[in-house]
């Protein structure tokens, strides 16, 4: 029968190898297939005399002076081979090798010698047929020590050990072991070797625990753990049964452990090129858009149509909150609630996204008059107690018509349009890739994650589709719990862009090799790490990172997928179907040194490092300006990470629009607030003026003027902290004085005597613009 190698130790087979001048280069499975090749081309080559001794194996029982070929083998599989390599090795070197007779009653039988092989090495015949008997007695070995360690080593007899088989299946069964039979031979001083052996092996119990930390001191641990490997005999049911069957048994053993290995090949990769068909950049709206304002590019996304809907349920929400609310405070903000409209939500989202980039501790803050930390455009823009009240009633769907099984109730309207609008607009380029992103949430709700290899690590967890280049958020599904397959994510979110020739990129939370193939035919391209257990090899399974040395690469693929496991600081698993199976040479940073130095590394991994930041550069942009304000209301707050969302994307569309101009997205979000606060300021102005012209000319008819505020004293409401109240306007005509024009009061405060045609139609007080406005109205003591 065929030596089963597969119990030698790498280390075993590549002396072995080497000793034979083959290559011992490789993994365990292959250096197996390499030496049972050998062995039978050596079985092959022997002289004549090894038909006799096949012709004899055909016998049930072997003679009882000569040593079976089989028992060779047995010993050789179980441990003895090491002192079979031994004396071969000790033939070569010059050095010699005994036989002894042994008598009938039990002493050692002749060893007979199998002739020399091609490669000078005496090799044992393993194909002999011969079968153990159950009752049958394991010949004795005889192994004598070398002449070079004669001088280290006190017991230099032979060393004789008879072991026999119980005549009982049930014992072999149970406890699967074998007894000792006849003692060994007693040496000199130190004793047999078989002997030490027993009294290691009773200090240090079972061979899985280890060895205490005074007794591994003054013995080579390791060498003893190898001598335990070899010398000790391992009992197993398959002792009990034929050689057929136990040949049988391997075999099917060996085809279980590398059937799936059978379609994986080494050599001849072809990687699958399909055309990428489709045009990336701007689409739709967007491509038509010839503006260089910010604004117009985030109202692609936030639209007057999805704006309106926000503002007709938010003003729903208040109805409904005062009919639940019969009995409220009497004095309660509440009451000064007004329906809210379009263009005052958009004023109201403005200054949402000056809070970004405007940071303050709290709300309250933002309208402080206190002239060390004012900001006037707030108060300006919106009252403090109206952006109160609004963010208090702010809503997104009707909660009268709530369907509980749908966890994304309060939001689907708003979260369904803007993702529509993110496909709608954009087309990505070759290279994608998805990745989880989180917003942070340490409420209640039930489908709130952790995961700690993110830096916000509680919260809710949404899968992300974005452009590997710009980070264009094109596709997105807050994960809620649902039962669903990592290859049902990945098609929905890839949406539309199968059967383009795309180029996939994902972790190895969602790679596997059956789902590379099932994105093949999709025409889409998949790269990525990959787990263990996932459809790759067997052999990719049970390596580790010792079999590999720095740098060393295996690669196998079954004409489809590509798996590459590479040694680096830990070892890594790929798998792609578009890369090809060669080394890169990259700049990497070294450690103690100040230019980088190179490095090879396999195509797919740096393709990997490049084109997998998609998710991540996104959630990084959206994390230096954030707008997202504590509150005890998820909705509110994952809306508000939808627009942070918007507001990224906007910033991509409008650079591949008007490239070169507002390079940063601080520039971008400024302009936006300007627009969106201070449009809305215009609008309401030229209201204003409108109706203090239709004023004039009432006051024309009249002969009213004019009125004039005390000179000494000041109005209360000089300081409310209200700006939008005060505004500036023409003088009156008086008489023939069509331009009438008076004393500016900041100025005569301050000792100079300067004439204004403006004045404050709320204060009655005349005034300069711009600054004797401000400061009359925002400091206490403005004669200063």
């Amino acid at each position: 029968m065929s030596f089963d190698v597969k119990k030698l130790k790498v280390n075993e087979l590549r002396d072995e190898l080497q000793r034979r001048g083959l290559d011992a280069k490789g993994l365990k499975a292959d250096l197996v297939e390499r030496l049972k090749a050998a062995l039978e081309e050596e079985a092959l080559a022997e002289s004549p005399g090894g038909a006799g001794d096949e012709e004899q194996g055909d016998e049930d029982f072997p003679d009882d002076g000569d040593e079976t070929q089989e028992q060779q083998a047995e010993s050789f599989a179980e441990g003895d081979g090491d002192a079979m390599l031994e004396e071969d090795e000790g033939r070569d070197s010059g050095g010699y090798y005994e036989e002894e007779e042994a008598e009938p009653d039990g002493e050692c039988e002749p060893y007979e010698s199998q002739p020399a092989s091609d490669s000078g090495h005496s090799v044992p015949d393993f194909s002999a047929d011969a079968s153990l008997h159950q009752t049958a007695a394991i010949a004795e070995a005889v192994v004598k020590l070398e002449p070079d360690e004669e001088e280290n080593v006190a017991v230099k007899q032979e060393i004789k050990e008879e072991i026999k088989i119980e005549d009982a299946p049930e014992a072999a069964g149970d406890a699967g072991r074998v007894a000792c039979g006849a003692e060994p031979k007693r040496g000199q001083e130190g004793g047999s070797l078989v002997e030490q052996m027993k009294v290691e092996s009773e200090r240090s119990g079972h061979h899985g625990r280890k060895r205490p930390h005074e007794e591994s001191r003054g013995y080579n641990y390791y060498e003893h753990r190898e001598e335990k490997r070899s010398c000790t005999l391992q009992g197993s049911l398959s002792s009990w049964q034929s050689e057929d069957e136990r040949s049988h048994e391997e075999g099917q053993e060996w085809s279980r452990d590398y059937v799936e290995d059978c379609d994986w090949y080494e050599a001849d990769w072809q990687p699958n090129k399909f055309c990428f068909t489709a045009t990336p950049g701007p689409r739709s709206a967007a491509a038509e858009m010839d503006s260089k304002l910010p604004a117009d590019f985030l109202e692609l996304f936030l639209t007057d149509e999805l704006l309106q809907r926000i503002a007709d349920q938010t003003n729903l929400y208040a109805t409904q909150y005062f009919q639940a609310q019969s009995k409220t405070l009497p004095h309660s903000r509440v009451h000064a609630w007004k329906p809210v409209s379009v263009p005052e939500l958009k004023t109201f989202f403005g200054l949402t996204f000056l809070t970004s980039y405007v940071k303050k501790p709290s709300i309250g803050l933002y309208w402080s008059v206190d002239e060390v930390d004012a900001t006037p455009h707030f108060s300006q823009t919106m009252s403090r107690n109206r952006f109160q009240i609004i963010w208090q009633f702010l809503h997104y769907n009707n909660n009268a018509s709530q369907d509980d099984a749908d966890k994304l109730y309060k939001i689907r309207p708003v979260f369904e349009y803007i993702v529509e609008k993110f496909k709608e607009m954009y087309q990505p380029g070759q290279n994608i890739c998805i990745d989880e992103g989180m917003m942070l949430w340490r409420g209640r709700v039930s489908f709130r994650v952790y995961n700690p290899k993110k830096p916000v690590k509680y919260g809710i967890k949404s899968y992300i589709l974005c452009d590997s280049a710009t980070g264009y958020c094109f596709n997105m599904q807050p994960d809620v719990g649902e039962a669903r397959t990592t290859s049902e994510i990945v098609f929905s979110l890839l949406d539309r862009l199968t059967g383009h020739g795309y180029t996939l990129y994902m972790d190895d939370s969602y790679n596997s090799v059956p789902l590379c193939e099932l994105l093949l035919g999709a025409e889409t391209n998949v790269c990525g790490t990959l787990r263990k257990n996932r459809g790759e090899p067997k052999i990719f399974s049970e390596m580790t990172k010792y079999e590999l040395g720095a740098g060393g690469k295996v690669v196998r693929h079954n004409e489809r997928v590509m798996v590459v496991v590479w040694q680096d600081k830990q070892l890594v698993r790929m798998v792609t179907t578009y890369h090809q199976d060669r080394m890169q040479k990259v700049k990497v940073l070294q450690k103690g040194r100040k230019d980088k130095g190179c490095q090879f590394k396999p195509e797919c991994v740096v393709a990997y490092n490049s084109s997998m930041h998609g998710v991540d550069s996104l959630d990084q942009n959206i994390a230096y300006y954030p707008f997202i304000r504590r509150s005890l209301n998820w909705s509110k707050k994952f809306v508000a990470y939808l627009f942070q969302l918007c507001m990224f994307n906007a910033y991509v569309l409008y650079r591949a629009r008007n490239p070169g101009e507002l390079k940063t997205l601080l520039e971008f979000m400024r302009s936006v607030v300007k627009s969106w606060t201070v449009k809305r300021h215009v609008g309401v102005q030229v209201k204003k003026e409108k109706e203090v012209v239709v004023q004039k000319a009432e006051d024309l008819e009249g002969g009213r003027r004019s009125t004039r505020a005390p000179y000494k004293t000041d109005p209360d409401s000089r300081l409310d902290g209200q700006l939008g109240k005060h505004r500036l306007e023409y003088l009156m005509p008086v008489g023939k004085k069509l331009r009438p024009t008076r004393g500016c009061r900041v100025c005569a405060r301050r000792g100079k005597r300067s004439d204004t045609r403006l004045w404050c139609a709320s204060c009655c007080v005349p005034l300069h613009a711009v600054e004797c406005f401000t400061d009359y109205h925002t400091k206490l003591n403005y004669s200063v």
